[in-house]
C-alpha cells in the first residue's frame, strides 16, 4: 500500500510539474500573482486556495491574472459547444439571455449584445425550426443571425 501511494504521489507530482506553466502548478488566476516568486509547496498551496476564494473562472474566461485570452473558436468547435449545450442554449435563446447566449456573443464578437440577444429571441423559430434540428444546422442558423445583428462579427 505505501508503495501504491509513493507512485501515485510521484506521478502526480511529475505531471504537475511538467504542466505547470509561468504561474506554477496551482494555475493561473489572482493567486498566481499574488503569491508569485519561487514556487514552494506552501505558495502554491496559497495560490490555489485564492484562485478559488477569487474566481479564476472569470480570469481564464476574460484572459487576465496571468491567464492568457482563450482562442476564438472554430466552426467545429461551434458545432460541438451547439451540440453539447443545444437545451440550454434554445431555453436561452427563448428567454432572450443567458450564459449560453453571451458566451455565443462574445463568441461572435458583438458590441450591442442586447441587440444580439433580441435578435437570437425575434429569429428563435428560424434557429430552431424542430426539435430534430442538427448542431450543424443550428450553427448555420445562428451564423446568419449574427451576421445580421452584431456590429462587429467574428468570421468563422
Amino acid at each position: 500500500m505505501k508503495k501504491l501511494i509513493l507512485i501515485f504521489a510521484v506521478t502526480i507530482l511529475a505531471s504537475s510539474s511538467c504542466l505547470a506553466a509561468k504561474y506554477g502548478s496551482a494555475g493561473c488566476g489572482p493567486g498566481s500573482m499574488i503569491w508569485e516568486g519561487d514556487q514552494t509547496m506552501w505558495k502554491q498551496v496559497l495560490a490555489a486556495t485564492t484562485n478559488m476564494s477569487v474566481f479564476q473562472i472569470t480570469a481564464i474566461s476574460l484572459g487576465t491574472s496571468n491567464c492568457d485570452s482563450p482562442a476564438p473558436l472554430k466552426l467545429s468547435q461551434l458545432e460541438a459547444f451547439v451540440e453539447a449545450n443545444k437545451f440550454a442554449l434554445a431555453n436561452d435563446i427563448a428567454r432572450g439571455g443567458g450564459e449560453t447566449v453571451t458566451g455565443l456573443s462574445n463568441v461572435y464578437g458583438c458590441s450591442n449584445k442586447s441587440e444580439f440577444n433580441n435578435a437570437l429571441k425575434d429569429n428563435f423559430k428560424s434557429i430552431f425550426p424542430n426539435s430534430e434540428v442538427s448542431p450543424k444546422e443550428i450553427t448555420h442558423n445562428l451564423n446568419m443571425v449574427a451576421a445580421d445583428s452584431c456590429s462587429t462579427t467574428a468570421s468563422l
